[in-house]
């Protein structure tokens, strides 16, 4: 007879611990190898169940560190104090079906059904995805009249935050394609305002020119938003509109647009997660995060409380992290160039698995020869994941993939980080260029590589070897202040890493084959290297959490605007702007000023016109003023020589950080569609560096064109960039376009000026129905490959010893390299060919 010891048991002890870690102890179900908690889990839990009734709390562990487990284990801890429902969301449902599977070890009950009885009932956690809970139909409900009565949800962990949030983001939004009906309506409506903040982009508009990007101001947006109310209502269930059109249909005044050549794109100035309110009105929230550079986007993406995301709970020590090292070939050695590496990449993916990050489409072609697979981010990542996690597959391309993803052990043991990733949406694009060089992007940047850099090291005993590639990145990692950005753990790496280059370079040997070398040693599980990576993390700790002052105000801005509190809505931006103003960050105050004058703008029409005019001072890239901005002539105050070093010495500290960033703008000069506005902020920057006087016209006055070279003596070089042309010939509207650039210099600078005409343009030939003006020169996709040699050949002579503070040595290779004045254009641009007309 079988006797049972169920008769014996109360039933309910276990249900009665409200401690975590004890309550890990007590699960009688756990599958083996859960006999005890981690040091670093019960070090949180310990921590968080001393905060347990705190409504916002962060708890940060480095990847690997048992986060799952964590969540879960809160979560029970939660149901059995009877603070249910409870609900655990993961960033993609590959990752919340491994949470399940860790729940089923655990012996924990889970669903996947928010609308199941055990969940609602509190006898189960529900487990499931970011995007389930926010989106316009969402399951659980919404605060808007004629939706589904919300869940009440008492405790919520978000796990891999960072990844949440561009979720939020994208859900929260609304992208109407071109192909819609409301697209023209939408464009027809706002054609005054379009046209007055960039005509040459409405004409784009007009030809489907991929680079256009074109605000619609925010005067024009709040007094025509109930036309614009008109035009989408009737289309609220078509499939583009019905996942975000009940999030933001109420809170259009707080909406910014932008118009480009492809959508419609309708956001609001923060993310309306109050309109979710099993999120909103949840008594316990808890966001699990590996890194996050600036816990600021917890407030004003989640409307978290400020005070409890700046109190992260983290373990004592963050030694914890998988061994990587992580080596950037073009900062140790400028010749080595992707070419190189690929090979590289190609014969190391042989035996194991390569992962390569890409931040577009258009990168993901310089791989394509190499790639076993490449992943879209509108492929299914789980079955890639899978594929790499079952064996070797090969060499793997993923795009924009640099977060929300886990590639643990054999999965990948060498990880390629091409590039920094690229802003794809209009708005995007417009913040990107606004804050092309600002702290608060070099933020945004630091944290999307640190995500990305942990994707191949999933936990302490993982190992992977990570190199970065790109300009812009390996200019992002060189720069020395930018260390303590990072976890000290991953500066700890950064560190080591920089001394296997300095030890390379002791050697003489900085070349891809020695690099290759090291790279095997690592993936190869060389002891020495892992007894290095253990003792550089000894005593690394946690850095604390930062929340910026200017994010807290923000929220608290949308939050009084959506509540109708006006005057408290426009205090709280303009302290945005002043916080931004104290901590030095110019572009970014002038950035937040136009959000200032959108707030003002439903209180003082005329004091928001004055406010952004104020902005634009600050900012070149905010909106113009409904009155236009006034022109402004620039000038020649010095030789070329001298203002080549004058900008020189006041950009870069040394001279390698002069070749990295020379580099990283030649790189932005590139024949893509999709990146033209980063190639006239460039083209602009190359003047800069030359020792000319620059100007962006199109930009700063609505007239003119792209760019504009002050070359001294009234000379003007007047630059329209046309590094989006596709066809093979230049067409009429081009030449039109700049023969009004050069009638606008003319007007502006006096008939005297000599002004000098060009195009940048892959062919230098013109069609025959158009007529180029008097004295054309093309930089032609051959002409740019020499003048960016050129240029590269004077930042490399002027970095050795710091040459470059030298106006004499300035000026000796301007003249050596034809970079000197009017025998540059001579040099790198050919004369425009008309081709003959038709005899037919």
């Amino acid at each position: 007879m079988r006797f049972d010891f169920g008769r014996l048991s109360t039933g309910n002890a276990i249900y009665k611990i409200t401690d975590p870690a004890a309550l890990f102890d007590a699960l009688p179900n756990k599958a083996g190898g859960y006999g005890y908690l981690r040091a670093v889990q019960k070090t949180v839990l310990d921590a968080w169940s001393t905060v347990r009734d705190q409504r916002d709390v962060v708890i940060k562990t480095n990847t690997g560190g048992g986060k799952t487990v964590v969540g879960l284990l809160i979560l029970q801890c939660c149901l059995h104090e009877k603070k249910g429902p409870a609900l655990y969301l993961a960033p993609h449902p590959h990752l919340a079906a491994r949470v399940r599977e860790e729940a089923a070890r655990l012996g924990l009950a889970v669903v996947d059904d928010p609308e199941a009885v055990k969940f609602l009932s509190g006898e189960a956690i529900c487990v499931t995805t970011m995007n389930t809970l926010v989106n316009g139909k969402t399951r659980f409900g919404l605060s808007v009249p004629g939706t589904r009565q919300p869940i009440a949800v008492g405790s919520i962990v978000i796990d891999d935050a960072h990844a949440a949030l561009a979720s939020t983001e994208e859900k929260t939004r609304l992208h109407i394609p071109r192909s819609h009906p409301t697209y023209n309506q939408l464009v027809d409506l706002f054609t005054e305002e379009l046209k007055s903040q960039d005509l040459n982009g409405f004409l784009g508009i007009e030809t489907a020119d991929p680079s256009t990007v074109v605000p619609v101001p925010f005067w024009g947006w709040q007094d025509k938003h109930e036309t614009v109310m008109q035009i989408l209502h009737p289309h609220r269930e078509d499939s583009t509109l019905k996942w975000s059109w009940p999030l933001i249909a109420d809170i259009l005044p707080w909406c910014q647009a932008v118009a480009t050549a492809h959508r419609f794109e309708i956001v609001p100035l923060c993310p309306p997660i109050e309109k979710i309110p099993s999120f909103a009105e949840a008594k316990r929230r808890i966001y699990l995060t590996a890194t996050l550079a600036d816990d600021s986007v917890l407030v004003t993406h989640f409307d978290a409380d400020p005070e409890g995301v700046g109190r992260s709970i983290v373990p004592e020590s963050a030694a914890d992290l998988g061994d990587r090292l992580v080596l950037s070939p073009q900062e140790l050695n400028p010749d080595i160039d992707h070419e190189q590496v690929r090979a590289l990449a190609l014969q190391i993916a042989n035996t194991h698995n390569v992962v390569v990050l890409v931040p577009s489409h258009e990168k993901s072609r310089e791989w394509a020869a190499q790639a076993n697979l490449t992943i879209s981010m509108a492929d299914d990542i789980s079955a890639a994941v899978a594929r790499l996690t079952a064996g070797h597959v090969g060499l793997v391309v993923m795009i924009n993939q640099y977060d929300g993803i886990d590639l643990p052990d054999d999965a990948c043991r060498l990880l390629i980080i091409d590039s920094l990733p690229f802003a794809y949406t209009g708005v995007e694009r417009r913040e990107a260029t606004a804050l092309r060089d600002s702290e608060a992007m070099v933020t945004r940047q630091l944290q999307r590589l640190e995500q990305g850099m942990g994707r191949g090291v999933r936990s302490r005993d993982d190992r992977c070897a990570v190199l970065l590639l790109g300009p812009r990145l390996t200019q992002l990692i060189a720069r020395p202040e930018i260390a303590g950005r990072m976890s000290q753990a991953t500066r700890a790496q950064l560190d080591l890493s920089r001394q296997v280059a300095r030890q390379l370079e002791e050697d003489g040997d900085v070349t891809i084959n020695a690099i290759g070398g090291v790279m095997e040693q690592v993936i190869g599980n060389d002891p020495g290297f892992r007894a290095l990576t253990r003792e550089v993390l000894l005593g690394a700790t946690y850095s604390p959490a930062s929340v910026s002052a200017w994010d807290v105000h923000l929220r608290h801005a949308y939050n009084h605007a959506t509540q109708d509190r006006l005057g408290e809505a426009v205090t709280h931006a303009r302290k945005a702007v002043e916080e931004a103003h104290k901590a030095g960050d110019v572009a970014l105050a002038g950035w937040l000023g136009e959000t200032y004058a959108t707030y003002l703008h439903a209180v003082s029409p005329t004091g928001a016109q004055e406010a952004l005019s104020e902005a634009r001072k600050a900012n070149r890239a905010v909106l113009r003023p409904r009155g236009g901005v006034a022109f402004q002539r620039i000038e020649v105050p010095s030789s070329q020589a001298q203002q080549a070093v004058d900008f020189l010495t006041k950009r870069y500290d040394n001279g390698p950080q002069l070749i990295l960033g020379v580099t990283a703008v030649l790189d932005d000069i590139a024949w893509d569609n999709t990146r033209t506005a980063e190639a006239e902020a460039a083209l602009a920057e190359l003047g800069e560096h030359m020792g000319f006087t620059v100007q962006q016209p199109e930009r700063d006055f609505n007239s003119g064109p792209d760019v504009l070279w002050s070359m001294g003596g009234h000379r003007y070089v007047v630059i329209e960039a046309k590094t989006g042309a596709t066809a093979p010939k230049i067409w009429k509207d081009h030449i039109n376009q700049l023969s009004g650039s050069v009638n606008w210099c003319r007007s502006n600078y006096g008939g005297d000026a000599k002004i000098t005409p060009v195009l940048v343009h892959p062919t230098h030939v013109v069609d025959s129905a158009g007529t180029a003006p008097l004295g054309t020169r093309v930089v032609s996709r051959n002409k740019l490959k020499g003048l960016k040699a050129a240029v590269q050949k004077f930042a490399r002579a002027l970095a050795h010893e710091d040459r470059y503070r030298d106006p004499a040595a300035v000026e000796a290779q301007l003249a050596d390299l034809q970079l000197a004045g009017e025998t540059l254009l001579n040099a790198y641009a050919e004369t425009a060919y008309r081709e003959p007309a038709s005899t037919m």
